[in-house]
């Protein structure tokens, strides 16, 4: 896997916020995996590789689209995740930036399958 960024501050908080994410599903769902609506259909996306499966989606549906947009996407990210984080776990905005990722990968299959 390329690595996003060689920003240590960001790094670390997105190594920290995917263990959140990883824990959080765990206990959730009961496994190493998760749901989501993926137009018609439900779909479960298994988490393979654990906390660096779980880093991989970030970088991929949230890192990404950051670095994509945004000028100062390094320092955005910093403060946003700073935000989704109380201590190990995660915050109610840490949930939201989580499910609005899965909706992100949702749409992701259901634009692919049609």
């Amino acid at each position: 896997m390329k690595i996003i960024t060689k920003n240590f501050r960001l790094n670390a908080l997105a190594n920290q916020y995917s263990a959140a994410i990883y824990d959080h599903v765990k206990q959730q769902n009961g496994g190493d995996f998760f749901m989501v609506d993926a137009g018609d259909f439900p779909l479960r996306i298994e988490i393979v590789g654990g906390v660096s499966g779980v880093r991989a989606l970030v970088d991929a549906y949230y890192l990404e689209a950051l670095k994509l947009y945004l000028l100062q996407w390094e320092k955005i990210a910093i403060e946003i995740l700073t935000k989704c984080l109380d201590g190990n776990n995660l915050t109610q905005d840490g949930r939201e930036i989580w499910e609005s990722m899965g909706s992100d990968i949702g749409s992701t299959v259901a634009g692919g399958a049609q």
